[in-house]
């Protein structure tokens, strides 16, 4: 049976690494829906698990811990399991990490993600080294971990991502000593190398969290947009007026033109996902583009609270009043400067009260 099962792997393997990479993204992208949730837990824990357990056989076998033809045969399994659990890791990485924040303040974090995720098909020769391996799986550790740890200690903050992180090397590094006790030389004669890769990525977390290009995950924004007027009811529910977007605005709840009358106020509302009792504050940043400099210029930022477990998201707005017309951004922020999500609009002044929508959240 396992004869069988190795040949149609050597045979077929660039075909069926092929299908599980789309395959599996694929199916990530419609089952990964909430970190919070079991299920999401379960899927990442999973791959994790397969991924140390991959490394450990493959390394005890090397050190002729495990011997026997059917174990031979059987690592043929193991090179190919080790490549699937951290392409699923990643997959789910790049999903959950690009869903929270805004592609440009977040590109060199989700680009990396992406090339780990891309690469990991290219890789597959170097998983036979040990430093290697364990550099990948320590990125993969790194990552998960600073995206559950804020779930379950309900918020977000540096001295959240700071334990995370510490949290991921002791973790890692008694990972280490396991394996150490399976083989023992090939683990001595990777320190040299192991220990600066680690402390390279450790350095390359931190850089990009402490310059705001993290996603501030489990935060994602669900919807956004620019308002002629909010205002709330007693059974909590809001009332919105605005100009509906044209048909060529893609992926819109209002349009990008606010046609303003007069000196009408201007409401910036959004909708924020947040796991269950997730208590923390959100800023909306307004910007204004100055037409001499081509920068955008800060006017202000309006703070509020939200309280998480609202599938649809947890509603809020902030109002800017005497605003000059022209090119605005709306940056939605965590209090330490993380991008969740961004609206930008131009305002226009008119003579004549656009024709407007009003709609009920």
């Amino acid at each position: 049976m396992l004869e069988r099962t190795k040949s149609f792997l050597e045979r077929h393997e660039r075909r069926l690494s092929i299908s599980a990479f789309l395959g599996g993204f694929l199916w990530d992208s419609l089952t990964l829906t909430r970190i919070d949730r079991l299920y999401e837990n379960l899927m990442l824990g999973a791959y994790l698990l397969i991924a140390f357990a991959g490394i450990v056989l493959l390394n005890a076998h090397g050190a002729g811990r495990l011997r026997g033809a059917v174990i031979a045969k059987g690592m043929s399994l193991i090179r190919f399991a080790l490549p699937f659990a951290f392409g699923g890791l990643f997959s789910g990485f790049l999903i959950f990490y690009f869903r929270s924040g805004t592609v440009l303040a977040s590109a060199p974090f989700l680009l990396a993600l992406l090339v780990f995720f891309l690469g990991n098909e290219l890789w597959k020769k170097h998983y036979e080294r040990f430093t290697f391996q364990m550099s990948i799986f320590f990125v993969a550790l790194f990552s998960y971990i600073t995206l559950v740890v804020p779930v379950f200690v309900k918020q977000i903050g540096t001295g959240v991502f700071v334990g995370s992180g510490i949290l991921a090397l002791v973790v890692f590094f008694l990972l280490v000593k396991a394996i150490h006790l399976v083989s023992r030389e090939e683990v001595e004669r990777s320190y040299r190398t192991l220990i600066p890769m680690v402390i390279i990525i450790f350095i390359t977390f931190n850089f990009l969290y402490f310059n705001n290009m993290i996603p501030p995950i489990p935060l994602a924004l669900k919807e956004s947009g620019v308002y002629h007027s909010i205002s709330r009811t007693k059974s909590g529910s809001y009332i919105l007026s605005s100009e509906y977007p044209m048909w060529y605005e893609f992926g819109r709840q209002t349009g990008a033109v606010f046609h303003r009358k007069g000196n009408e106020p201007v409401y910036a509302w959004s909708s924020i996902y947040a796991p269950t009792k997730f208590d923390t504050s959100i800023v909306h940043r307004w910007l204004h583009l100055d037409d001499m400099s081509g920068e955008w210029v800060s006017e202000g930022a309006i703070p509020f609270a939200i309280s998480g477990g609202r599938l649809e998201g947890f509603r809020g707005y902030s109002v800017k009043s005497n605003i000059s017309p022209g090119k605005w951004r709306v940056d939605v922020e965590t209090p330490r400067g993380a991008v969740i999500g961004r609206l930008t609009f131009t305002i226009v002044d008119s003579n004549i009260a656009p024709p407007l929508t009003i709609e009920t959240r």
